[in-house]
Parts: C-alpha cells; structure tokens; sequence
C-alpha cells in the first residue's frame, strides 16, 4: 500500500492529512483521514465513514461539522475516493473503503467495534449497502449509520431519471445500462440499493435490519418527492428492526446538510457493533460470510441465496428455514454458547427448485460423536465440523460425546513365545507364539544337554483376542 502525509500539526491539535491505498482491482484509492489530537494505538477511538454525494470528493464531509464533532471526541473521521465521482453503492467503491479501512488498521488501529458510516445523496445510503455485502463477524462490521438525502432503491431512482428524461446519470455510467436491459443490470441494482421495494425478495435489506439507521431528508417538495417518499415503506420495513430515525427536515437543503450532525454523532455514541444477534435473516448475493454463516449458493442465476435462523444459547435450540438458492450452509459456533453437549433443532428447506441442502456445524470441538435423535451417527471432524444432508423438514436432538474408545493391541514386531503348557509336559506340548502377522515357520525343540529332539514345519496365523468388556 502507498501512502503520503502531511505534517503533523501541533500538539493538542488534530492532525489531518491525504493518503492512497492500492485496492484488489488494482487501483488506487485516495482518503482524507483526520487523527484526533491525543490518539493512543493503546486505546483505539471510534470512526466515523464518510461517503460523498455525486460529484462530490473525500473532502466533502470534512466541510461539514462532521470533523470538529469527532475531534471534540477523541474520533478518527476518514472519507474516501476513486478513479471518478460516479456512484458510491457499487462493488468497487466498496473495495476503496476496505482500503482504506486495511490501511488505517495498519497504520491507525480503531475500535473495530464502533465503526460508524455517515454519507450524503449518492451515498447517503451507502453504509446500509456495505453492511449488506460485508457483515461477518470478524469483519469491518458497522455499529450504526446516517444518511442525508438518502437514494434507498437504485433502480426506483434511476426510473425516476428516465422519465424526466435524463439517460445518462450516474447509475447508468455506474452499472452499465437500464434496469430493463437484462436481468444481470437489474440484479446489479438490487444488491446495491439498501432495499429494491418492488420486490424485497430480491434486496438484501434484511442484513440490516439489525443495524441502527438515521435518515433524514429536506423540506422541499422535490427533495421528497425524489428521495423520501420511498422512507415510508422502508419504516414500516424495519418494525421489528433495530432504532430506526426517519423525516424531513425542518429545512431545505440536500446531502450531509440536513443531518443534525451533533445530534447524529451523539447517537452514533450509544452504539456498538452486534455480531451476533440471536434472530436473523440473511440474503446473500454471492458466496460468502455473513455474520457467523457460511453460504454456498444453489445454481439460480441472479437470485439472491435467503435463509432465517434462531439461536437460543439458554435453551441450546438452533433452527434454521432455507428459504431459498442455498446449497450449503455453514453455522460458524463462535458466538457465546454454554457447553456444547445438546442441540435441539428444526431445520427446514423449503425451495421448491433447491429441495435439498448441506448444513454443517463448525468451529465445534473435535473427538466426538453426534448421537442424532439417539442414534450415534457422525464423528467430528480433525477441523472441527460435521455435515448434515436436509431434505424438506426435521426436528432433531443432537447430543454431544466424548469419542472415547479402547487403546488398541499392540501389534507384535517379532515372534515372541507368549505360553507353553502343560510345564511340566510328558508326552504333549502345546505352544502360543505372537507373531506379527501370518507365516510359515520351522519348530525346533532341544533337550537339556542341547540336542535336536523335534524339529517341524509350522504355519502361524494371526489371531484377533476380543478386548476386555468395559
């Protein structure tokens, strides 16, 4: 990664400066980043996200309030940048932000549990969309985002331009063409908006119905009639969601200058990150991690892979519905759980076109045997998972065992005389010889002043002894 600087301002001051990272498409991303006056690697801050309007650059937020209310909390503010100004929802201004994110770790290590997005228009809505396509649990997963003027459904929008007759805005430069033109344009759109309200199957908006969001839009018509409306549906979307703040406000304007800004720092202050939330549903637009699941999505062009699952570490349950487009599902057991020893489940597929599926547990502990409903029928593997085939819908009691089984024989490495009897012998002698595997051997015997008295052929044969009952 390459990186310049500024020289470090005075003490007691922040200290704000440019940087450039080399992303994984092989370009280059370029941020402002302010560090606050008093940062310690030994306490990292919280961060606030900054991402900027159409037309707009990483410096947007910086003239905004947004920097001085960081700086007054002891935050780092960082926003970021491409190769061109177009929309911020897409695939690659994603890759920027890792960047960026990867480079301050680096270079700036932040509170991985406090990270905050905050944008304006174009990419007002653009931390639900990161969260959408990145939310494992180990990774740079949000605590709580704002939104000024927020464009919640890209392709809504983009007809919305095309009736007004403008063919060549952003969302036409940024995904390639019209949402009419083909279906893989179309499902562009929808995994890049925070929710696609024509049919929110096929969005991606439940990966955020956990995360606190605040949107706000101006007071003029247009401002409403373009950007807001839409907010009523999403409202009633997030019902059963995390704290949703949602209005115009009392003033005309548009992009980061309708926030309240001291007002959504403060409520970014009451937030932390959840990773690991009991209930959730999940939609996934590729092969991936999202928060303690791995999915491996069915053959369905461009559908989105769902599932719900609900954990219930008190009561030891986990039941899991595969909705939909999901070959196999991985359930990653890395969040808080008492002793593993018994789990209790209803897993169900119901994809009419995906009728079967693989679940697989991981990050269980190794050298046991599952016992399935009583049955003892799988053993844990050396990485620690165990795999399940599901057809339709099965309740199942899982139990937990050690694999504790006999140390086995040990197996001879030479002949060895193990037994001779009857001692004394008269006319008759039998003779138990360990052998360490079938052979032919020659019997000599020698009387006690060392003379050949018998001598003869002899085939030995390895005898199995059944080990001692437990």
């Amino acid at each position: 990664m390459l990186g310049t600087f500024a020289p470090s301002l005075a003490l007691g001051q922040p200290q704000v400066f440019d940087a450039s990272a080399v992303t994984e498409a092989n370009d280059t991303c370029q941020f402002r980043v302010q560090i606050p006056s008093g940062y310690s690697p030994d306490q990292p801050p919280a961060i606030v996200v900054g991402w900027h309007a159409l037309g707009g650059s990483q410096y947007e937020i910086f003239a905004e309030a947004f920097d001085e209310l960081c700086e007054e909390r002891g935050w780092i503010i960082a926003s970021h940048m491409g190769p061109n100004d177009r929309h911020w929802n897409t695939r690659i201004p994603q890759l920027h932000c890792r960047a960026m994110l990867d480079w301050l770790t680096e270079n700036y290590p932040f509170s991985l549990d406090s990270i905050y997005m905050c944008g304006g228009s174009m990419g007002a809505a653009a931390g639900q969309v990161w969260h959408n396509n990145n939310c494992a649990y180990d990774d740079y997963m949000i605590a709580a985002t704002a939104g000024g003027s927020q464009i919640l459904d890209c392709q809504l929008r983009q007809e919305q331009y095309l009736a007004s007759g403008d063919t060549n805005r952003s969302m036409r430069v940024a995904f390639g063409g019209f949402p009419f033109e083909s279906d893989s344009i179309a499902y562009e759109y929808h995994r890049y908006s925070a929710v696609h309200f024509e049919d929110t199957t096929e969005s991606m908006h439940v990966n955020t119905l956990t995360v606190p969001v605040w949107s706000n839009w101006g007071a003029q018509e247009f401002e409403w009639n373009a950007y807001g409306f839409a907010a009523q549906d999403y409202a009633r979307l997030r019902l059963l969601g995390a704290q949703t703040i949602i209005g115009p406000a009392s003033f005309d304007g548009h992009g980061f200058n309708v926030l309240p800004q001291a007002d959504v720092v403060e409520w970014f202050s009451h937030f932390s990150v959840q990773r690991f939330p009991d209930t959730l549903s999940f939609a996934a637009d590729q092969d991936g991690s999202y928060y303690y699941c791995d999915i491996r999505l069915g053959e369905q062009p461009y559908t989105f892979a769902r599932w719900d699952i609900r954990k219930d570490s008190l009561r030891k349950r986990l039941d899991i519905v595969l909705l939909r487009n999901v070959a196999e599902l991985t359930v990653n057991f890395v969040f808080p759980w008492t002793t593993l020893d018994t789990l209790f489940c209803t897993w169900s597929v119901v994809d009419s076109l995906n009728e079967s599926a693989l679940i697989r547990l991981a990050n269980i502990s190794r050298s046991q045997i599952v016992s399935v409903n009583g049955t003892p029928s799988y053993y844990i593997s050396e990485a620690g998972d165990v795999a399940f085939d599901l057809t339709g819908t099965a309740h199942l009691l899982l139990t937990f065992k050690p694999d504790i089984r006999p140390a086995p024989l040990p197996v001879p490495t030479s002949l060895r005389l193990a037994n001779a009897y009857p001692n004394p012998f008269n006319a008759q002698l039998t003779l138990e010889v360990e052998s360490p595997g079938d052979l032919s051997a020659v019997v000599e015997l020698y009387d006690v002043r060392g003379r050949l008295a018998f001598s003869a052929n002899a085939q030995l044969t390895r005898v199995l002894r059944p080990c001692p009952s437990m």
